[in-house]
């Protein structure tokens, strides 16, 4: 250890010293010079400690003309403890990027399509997203939107490079399409990670010719899975489920507190004798009932003869199906029926589209045993043209509001006539329209709202009024031959008359 010249001490105690003297009184001096003498003692062997042991001259010597490398005497190096933290902080990884080229009016279209069932505003922001996931192996994109009340899905060709997901928000997205020149455009997502943050930034470039623009997006791993259902129960084609929801829709609540009333019910049959595949679509409000009933001959259904399967789809969705299919498509049912635990999802298949929806839950009304008990009782019936009807109605109702919804029926059975008509404070009206009458030696009352969906509803040339009493309910059905490019359907409609 090196020494002072002047005084043969060691240089820190000398400077240590010096520093106490300059600076302490008498007593606070002497305090000090003992902590540091205790300290410069641990420094001490501290250093002695450190310092690698001295090999006397003559075992140098013999090790410099030895060759056996384990005679050297090995040198203890002071441990040193390694400590590692509580949680590893591992890299970030970052999402597999995507890139593919298609045609833009496609990818425009399919985006503006589920961009009508992603919510405008949401508490998880993924859900205004839509999710795109390209194949390489296939060279398919799929495009997704999902509210986690029902969701879909729809595929279609594309030069995929480079497989991958993400997911952009829907409005930006099919507003910068829809403005999109006509040709080829290219999508390519990419990310990075942000200095200071643990969310990697990923977006997405879509370019073509002279156009590009980026989007910011979000990880698709936060995206929700659509539940999927794997089994096929019955194939129609699109006409008849078209007709059966034009003809039915109308007659469903709007009260959320009747919730099993905002939806239609399915109900699926096998007619084995005649080999047909059965459905029956049934809405009610409380106040009236739509029943709708179409067929399809089918060699490979899945339904049973000693089975009816029944659910009940939320009628947004339906509206959703109603106009996306076109008449020409086959659509295919999924829906796993269990009798002890039946499936809450139902989806409904089409070309390169799959619709999946949450089912309502909870007992659907027996609508059928509201009618049953006056079927045998309907001695009066009206058939009048369904147009005529139609039109006298509507000029009638310009005199309801919501006080006065009420229209006064009363039938001429001489003149062969039906009597309407319709009174507020404000103002009244009077139609008369010719019709075939049996029986009907009163009059009645209904609310003039329920006639005129109903006969917007039936597609026939006439319709057909049955009634028991002024009190009973009315049943109208379709009567003559169907309107051109309709699909002939079974309906019934019972409308409840006022007192």
């Amino acid at each position: 250890m090196a020494k002072s010249q002047l005084t043969g001490t060691s240089l820190k105690k000398e400077v240590l010293e010096r520093t106490v003297k300059k600076k302490r009184s008498p007593a606070t001096a002497a305090n000090s010079a003992k902590v540091v003498t205790k300290s410069l003692k641990k420094t001490t062997e501290i250093s002695s400690a450190c310092e690698p042991p001295t090999i006397p001259p003559q075992e140098v010597e013999e090790l410099e003309n030895s060759n056996d490398f384990a005679a050297i005497p090995a040198v203890d190096s002071p441990t040193r403890k390694t400590e590692l933290p509580n949680k590893a902080i591992l890299p970030l990884s970052l999402p597999s990027a995507i890139e593919f080229t298609c045609d833009s009016r496609e990818l425009n279209d399919c985006a503006q399509a589920l961009k009508g069932i992603v919510p405008s505003n949401s508490s998880p922001p993924i859900l205004c997203n839509i999710l795109i996931e390209g194949d390489a192996e296939t060279q398919q994109v799929r495009l997704t939107a999902y509210n986690l009340e029902f969701g879909m899905q729809v595929s279609f060709d594309a030069n995929v490079d480079r497989s991958g997901k993400i997911t952009l928000p829907a409005p930006i997205l099919a507003d910068i399409l829809g403005k999109f020149p006509n040709g080829r455009l290219t999508l390519k997502s990419s990310s990075e990670i942000i200095k200071d943050s643990d969310i990697p930034s990923i977006g997405a470039t879509l370019s073509a010719s002279r156009s590009k623009h980026t989007i910011r997006g979000l990880a698709a791993e936060e995206f929700p899975v659509i539940p999927s259902i794997e089994q096929k129960l019955v194939t129609l084609p699109a006409s008849v489920l078209i007709a059966a929801l034009k003809a039915s829709l109308f007659a469903v609540s709007s009260e959320e507190n009747k919730r099993i009333l905002t939806g239609g019910n399915f109900q699926l049959s096998r007619d084995e004798d005649r080999g047909l595949d059965r459905l029956r679509v049934w809405t009610t409000d409380g106040h009236r009932i739509a029943r709708v009933l179409g067929a399809s001959e089918s060699s490979n259904s899945h339904l049973s003869s000693s089975l009816e399967v029944n659910f009940t789809v939320p009628a947004k969705v339906l509206r959703l199906l109603e106009r996306f299919l076109n008449l020409d498509d086959k659509v295919a049912i999924y829906y796993e029926y269990l009798p002890e635990q039946p499936s809450n999802f139902v989806a409904f298949e089409w070309k390169n589209w799959r619709l999946t929806a949450k089912l309502l839950e909870g007992q659907y009304p027996v609508c059928d045993q509201i009618i049953a008990p006056y079927r045998d009782r309907f001695c009066h019936q009206v058939v009048v043209e369904r147009l005529s009807f139609l039109k006298a109605l509507e000029r009638l109702a310009s005199h309801s509001d919501k006080s006065h919804v009420t229209a006064i029926i009363e039938f001429d059975l001489d003149a062969q006539q039906v009597r309407l008509s319709l009174n507020n404070t404000l103002s009244s009206g009077t139609e008369i329209v010719d019709a075939k009458l049996w029986g009907c030696e009163f009059r009645l009352k209904c609310d003039i709202r329920y006639l005129i969906d109903t006969a917007k509803a039936i597609s026939s040339s006439d319709l057909r009024v049955l009634m028991a009493t002024p009190t009973a309910p009315l049943l109208i059905a379709p009567f003559g031959t169907p309107a051109l490019g309709t699909e002939a359907c079974e309906c019934e409609y019972i409308v409840a008359p006022q007192e």
